[in-house]
């Protein structure tokens, strides 16, 4: 029997392959796309997808799940300071969307399915990778095979597309949990938005999943604790800052037991594959979800390879694409879980540029919404916001009628170590000194 010919093979068949198959088909290209599992996986994974990366799935032709889909504006932060909450919009207006993972899966791979070009097999893993030719088999049927130009991996942190290239690079780094919890029938401070609620060990983001559901995500420190025992944890450590309604439906969802949880693993996306092999999604790596930009960057991702000339035009245009977002992630991470002196007065600082400055609000969004790829742009914002930090220490030193120069070196050089470590935070990911064990 002849072995079958396509243009390109996807593994996986996640939002990320099926963008990446999309993509490509519709540039007139024969599509294998194979994934292992029949459904879509039910655990805690990506939801919610920034405006750029709606604009990409309309342009690839995957309509998102209209009674599934909740619109959303950008993000509200509620400081710990006492002040009042900080408006994030999205960028010139946009519009971000929220979908319900198994929702969204469905929806895309009923696009893929429709398209002519496009041959997708469910229930299909991948047995071996040779050069150019794929080997599988659907569950216990006969293996097959066939001979492809392109071999895309898009089957997340584990891909079997990675294995093959052996990247020689920095490991995946476990710097955290999120514990995600479904609250049913409470409003938010303000509808339309995603919230974050700071002041906890880690912050807390809170977004509506349809008219009854609102989605609740903690960010947790890595804590050695037994099961029943970290619930309690959480109920101490995580509702003093939350609103009254969503604190006591935490609570009770606690009491319950159910919460889902996620691994926060870091691994710098610079790697995206070589000669006829291409990563796209968590294949490449993955970085802080507290930008909430994984489902994006998949997109993105499947669309820039599907029109690059080769991995290496890929590889380069994503990597000058997602520094800046990578930065910011891990930024944030630290700033609001880091205990310290020296991130403390940053964070602070951040709190009071953003309410005085429309400019750095919409610089930070476009950003965090992967729509700016400067990292000068994201280094202006941090230098704005360490240079007010310094000022505000040095004025208080003065009011408080202290002499020398000791204070405010030592504070010059406690903002430099941290500007420095963020300047490599892509491979210094950051970790809490010490864990917290109670509230």
């Amino acid at each position: 029997m002849s072995t079958p010919a396509y243009d390109v093979a996807v593994v996986g068949a996640g939002p990320a392959g099926c963008a990446a198959a999309l993509a490509h088909a519709r540039l007139g290209r024969s599509v294998l796309l194979l994934e292992a599992l029949r459904k879509p996986p039910a655990r805690l994974a990506g939801e919610w997808i920034h405006p750029c990366g709606v604009d990409a799935l309309r342009r690839l032709g995957a309509d998102l799940p209209t009674a599934r889909t909740t619109p959303a504006h950008g993000f509200v932060l509620h400081p710990e300071d006492a002040g009042p909450p900080i408006t994030l919009p999205c960028p010139d207006g946009g519009q971000a969307a929220v979908v319900p993972h198994a929702d969204l899966v469905t929806a895309l791979r009923v696009a893929a399915a429709g398209h002519p070009d496009i041959t997708m097999l469910l229930g299909s893993r991948v047995g071996s990778i040779e050069r150019t030719t794929l080997t599988w088999a659907e569950e216990d049927g006969p293996r097959r095979r066939a001979r492809v130009r392109r071999i895309v991996g898009a089957d997340g942190q584990t891909s079997v597309v990675r294995r093959v290239l052996r990247p020689v690079q920095t490991p995946a780094t476990t710097v955290s949990r999120t514990a995600g919890v479904l609250l049913h029938g409470v409003a938010l401070p303000r509808e339309g938005y995603g919230h974050v609620f700071v002041g906890g060990p880690g912050p807390a983001l809170a977004y509506r999943l349809d008219r009854d559901t609102v989605r609740l995500t903690l960010d947790v420190p890595l804590l050695s604790l037994r099961p029943a025992a970290l619930l309690a944890f959480l109920g101490r450590a995580y509702t003093p800052f939350l609103p009254g309604d969503l604190a006591a439906a935490l609570r009770a969802a606690l009491a319950r037991g159910r919460v889902r949880w996620a691994a926060n693993r870091l691994r710098p996306r610079s790697f995206h594959g070589r000669g006829p092999y291409a990563l796209v999604g968590d294949a490449v790596g993955t970085c802080h979800p507290l930008t909430a930009s994984g489902l994006t960057f998949a997109v993105r991702d499947a669309e820039c390879l599907a029109h690059s000339g080769d991995v290496t035009d890929h590889s380069r245009r994503r990597r000058a694409a997602g520094r800046a977002n990578e930065h910011l992630a891990a930024a944030m991470h630290r700033i609001f879980c880091d205990p310290g002196r020296p991130t403390t007065d940053l964070r602070r600082s951040m709190y009071a540029v953003l309410r005085d400055s429309a400019f750095e609000r919409e610089r930070m969004m476009r950003v965090l919404c992967a729509e700016e790829h400067s990292t000068t742009a994201l280094a202006g914002a941090v230098a704005h916001v360490a240079a007010r930090a310094l000022g505000e220490r040095l004025n208080a030193r003065d009011r408080d009628g202290r002499a020398g120069w000791h204070t405010p070196a030592r504070t010059c050089t406690d903002y430099a170590a941290w500007l420095w470590w963020m300047c490599r935070s892509h491979d210094r990911p950051f970790h809490l000194p010490s864990a917290p064990t109670a509230c």
